[in-house]
């Protein structure tokens, strides 16, 4: 673990300064003990808020790689993310927006945090870039979590990556240039609370951004039918409105600055009513994501803005 890191790392508890221990970190502020494995810190704790859901989805996602047939090592496809060579919505949202957040937002010797990372195919674009990458998930599954983070050490230099909640965030107030997730947002039982702590962790003026969140219609049910195998097997899925994360970034004091599509516009412009909306200068794109966002029984959204103060 990098000196750098242990600079930042906070009790998720109480939110006391570590002290690096052997092979732990103790909090002196609460009496907490973490462990460090294979360098990656285990910051949950069975005292934060909703800690059993949290494990019980911990659990959840190998078990359904599994029965899926995804419990997969593809280093092959691993090095492709996030584009995939088949057709599958999510993930071309997931690379429409990822590469609108490399292309606009990030820059050469920021500390970037990714909430959210999985297996840190994140870090394939982010550490070439010459930032300084920490990846957070709950999940350090060697396939499919955190774990997987070492593959990518091979390819592409070290990086560091923390077990953790996104809700209890292990982190100093201001400690990183940007804070990102992927799809993850939804995941939260408490999206305000997460953002809240995105946010905090943000340097003022600092990125917050959201990418590809599935959202709902007003109006649509809160049970989309897309989320129920994932429900099944105890992974915490929510669907909100584009109103409800705008709200979440707003009252965690983040000045929106772009409301972006997650998938892009190739399929508005197929459209007639909504091609022309696109071609209105200035606000043509986030007119038209708007009025997707409201007609749309379930559609997806990213969100990119900045912490005021």
């Amino acid at each position: 673990m990098r000196p750098s890191l242990l600079e930042v790392l906070r009790c998720p508890v109480c939110s006391s300064e570590l002290t690096l221990d052997g092979d732990g970190l103790d909090c002196p502020g609460c009496g907490g003990a973490f462990e460090i494995e294979d360098g990656v810190p285990r910051m949950l704790d069975d005292r934060l808020s909703g800690i059993v859901e949290k494990r019980r989805e911990i659990d959840a996602w190998p078990a359904k790689a599994r029965e899926e047939g995804w419990y997969v090592k593809d280093d092959a496809i691993d090095l492709l993310l996030p584009a995939v060579p088949w057709d599958d919505p999510t993930w071309s949202a997931n690379e429409h927006s990822f590469n609108l957040l490399l292309r606009r937002y990030v820059k050469p010797g920021q500390r970037v945090l990714e909430v959210g990372a999985a297996r840190c195919w994140g870090a394939l674009h982010m550490v070439p870039r010459g930032v300084d990458y920490v990846a957070t998930d709950i999940l350090a599954d060697p396939v499919i979590g955190l774990g997987r983070g070492a593959f990518y050490e091979r390819h592409v230099g070290p990086f560091q990556r923390v077990q953790a909640d996104g809700e209890n965030l292990p982190f100093a107030d201001r400690s990183f240039d940007l804070v990102y997730c992927v799809a993850s947002l939804h995941h939260a039982l408490d999206a305000r609370k997460m953002v809240r702590e995105m946010a905090r962790v943000a340097r003022r003026g600092g990125v917050v951004a959201a990418l590809n969140e599935g959202t709902r219609a007003p109006g649509a049910s809160e049970d989309n039918p897309q989320q129920s195998s994932e429900k099944a097997y105890g992974i915490n899925e929510h669907v909100h409105t584009m109103w409800a994360y705008v709200g979440a970034f707003v009252s965690a004091g983040v000045a929106i600055t772009r409301l972006e599509q997650a998938e892009g516009y190739d399929v508005i412009r197929q459209r007639r009513r909504l091609r022309h909306v696109l071609r209105v200068p200035l606000v043509g794109r986030t007119a038209a994501t708007l009025v997707t966002q409201n007609l749309s029984e379930y559609s997806g959204i990213t969100i990119f803005g900045r912490r005021l103060v």
